[in-house]
């Protein structure tokens, strides 16, 4: 199979060529435009229908772990048997004490329907890399992109709200006198443009980490199942699992940390 080629692209080319074509043809799916490094690429869904696939089966995830909810316990013992339920707490167990232990166990229970959703995202994404025929829709600059700029624009608006004014003042540097002069932020012609660089410069470190290790993880992985398909490529998919998770746990530390900055109060300026 090519680049663009999957399970479902090869058992329904037909319905896979009828669907493509009607979305790049549409006015929201063509780009008429070429600049730069932006020149005439393959159109694809593919990494749709991976986000597509993700999102299903978290539904399906949630909907098992509810039924766990509904026992005599009500949920508080945890399951028994290691199966879908128990690997979804312990998944969100994981991620809600990572979460406390940055910003305290009252934000994380605020944060976590966010962050926990996100992780999930991600981590289902990625080991999707993983599974013959399937694509991981975190390899793409598109899908993380979209994540990262998510997260750029929740913390801004929750430290907005939180904090207020003294949010933005942060971007204008400390606060000091000057001689005879009154307090005032005088080092803010300096300040705030590196305050602004280093907040753009987030949500594309974000997506470009995730995208470069997605997406050299899963060449690696699809050239050894090439070469040598027996036995040989098991240790490179114990090391794509050990990939994917990393990966999960990057991306949700440094929006947690992006979260927790913009929750903190504001210094007096």
């Amino acid at each position: 199979m090519g680049d663009h080629d999957t399970l479902y692209t090869v058992l329904m080319p037909e319905f896979w060529a009828r669907l493509t074509n009607a979305a790049e043809t549409s006015v929201f799916g063509k780009r008429h435009w070429e600049w730069m490094m932006f020149a005439d690429t393959h159109y694809s869904l593919i990494h749709v229908a991976s986000a597509v696939i993700a999102v299903v089966f978290l539904i399906f995830a949630a909907l098992r772990w509810r039924q766990t909810t509904q026992g005599k316990t009500e949920g508080v013992v945890p399951p028994r048997e290691w199966r879908l339920p128990a690997m979804l707490n312990g998944f969100v167990n994981a991620t809600f004490n990572m979460t406390a232990d940055v910003m305290g166990e009252e934000n994380a229970k605020k944060c976590l329907p966010f962050v926990g959703t996100l992780a999930l995202f991600i981590f289902v994404c990625n080991i999707q890399g993983l599974v013959p025929g399937l694509l991981p829709a975190t390899d793409t600059l598109k899908t993380n992109l979209a994540l990262a700029v998510m997260v750029f624009v929740l913390y801004n608006v929750v430290g907005l709200a939180v904090n207020d004014w003294h949010y933005l003042a942060h971007f204008l540097g400390p606060s000091f006198k000057l001689g005879p002069l009154p307090k005032f932020p005088w080092l803010f012609p300096l300040m705030l443009p590196i305050e602004l660089a280093s907040h753009i410069a987030r949500p594309v470190s974000l997506s470009l980490r995730l995208m470069g290790n997605m997406l050299a993880d899963h060449k690696v992985v699809g050239a050894i199942l090439v070469l040598v398909p027996l036995l040989v490529p098991v240790p490179f998919l114990l090391l794509g699992v050990l990939v994917a998770i990393v990966q999960t746990v990057v991306f949700t530390l440094l929006t947690v940390i992006y979260l927790s900055l913009a929750l903190e109060h504001a210094e007096e300026h």
